[in-house]
């Protein structure tokens, strides 16, 4: 039994999509599910409402339903934790350490979290090079600080308690459906066009960015959760790095009247926008299609759901 905390979010539904296809039963953990985005995967998914701030309520998940592997998807994004950063501390820090405490109470040894690209900070930190997973962070967001002690409060467990928890620095993950946060625009810059809608990017057409589509972040997740053995506590998620002008240029190639405008006086996204993934490349078979086949891959789901050819 799989319980996914953030279970019914946007990388939540497809992971419990995933595990299902694999013959897993899965337990969807959120405080405010949305049981329609797995409704589609019947009896084999289980939806619950519970806190991550509150230990009792991972506790009682675990103890039900008989858990014996855990995925954390639950965490407030960069934005809104700027916004609020004392709600931040409590889902982010204390909440992901409650479930690394929840599983060592009940004798669970594989968790999974995501981190994040905001651990690494900005891009000039580091020049113009690929991050690596050896590079020291210096993360400028509340988010990029909070993931970063979970990496070290996930290495603490690990070593003391024998536990087995590798964390996924993720990327901005795109694919329909993302609506709320700055991170939108990886939703927006495709599900409004493929509709004949304008898409307004809050960045400039010149802003590098690193992106994963959804689908092939749960795919790394479920690797992590399964696969037995692991040989480093972190790994950067496999990503495209390209221009959002770049991306914009992919949509058009199949919607050539789409409508993209960006902000040309916004300020520089505070993330990297240049990293290696070959540690999860070489140890988990990991790679990604072309560029395109993302964006058309999105623009054909979008359109899909909204019943056009």
């Amino acid at each position: 039994m799989i319980l996914i905390i953030g279970g019914t979010g946007f990388i939540g539904a497809r992971l419990a999509e995933r595990f299902v296809r694999e013959g897993e039963e899965v337990i969807c953990f959120d405080l405010y599910p949305d049981p329609d985005k797995i409704s589609h995967l019947g009896d084999r998914v289980t939806v619950i409402v519970g806190d991550v701030t509150r230990i009792e309520d991972i506790v009682a998940a675990i103890k039900e339903f008989r858990v014996e592997r855990i995925v954390n998807l639950a965490y407030m994004l960069g934005a809104e934790s700027e916004e609020n950063p004392h709600l931040a501390m409590r889902v982010n820090v204390m909440g992901m350490n409650n479930v690394f405490e929840a599983a060592r109470l009940t004798g669970i040894h594989r968790v999974v979290y995501a981190s994040s690209i905001a651990v690494y900070g900005l891009q000039s930190s580091f020049g113009e090079r690929p991050m690596t997973e050896d590079d020291i962070c210096h993360p400028t967001l509340v988010y990029g600080a909070h993931k970063l002690w979970n990496e070290f409060m996930a290495k603490k467990y690990m070593e003391r308690y024998g536990m087995s928890i590798p964390g996924l620095r993720i990327a901005v993950v795109g694919g329909p459906g993302r609506k709320t946060g700055l991170s939108a625009w990886s939703s927006t810059y495709v599900d409004l066009p493929a509709v004949g809608k304008p898409a307004q990017i809050p960045f400039r057409s010149n802003q590098r960015t690193l992106i994963t589509y959804v689908d092939d972040a749960a795919e790394t997740f479920f690797r992590l959760c399964l696969t037995e053995n692991f040989k480093y506590p972190v790994y950067n998620s496999c990503a495209y790095s390209l221009t959002l002008g770049e991306l914009a240029g992919l949509v058009r190639k199949f919607l050539p009247d789409a409508e993209i405008q960006f902000n040309e006086a916004a300020a520089d996204q505070p993330l990297v926008y240049n990293w290696s993934s070959e540690r999860l490349e070489r140890e988990f078979g990991m790679s990604l299609p072309l560029v395109e086949e993302m964006v058309k891959k999105h623009i054909n789901a979008v359109r899909g759901s909204a019943g056009l050819s």
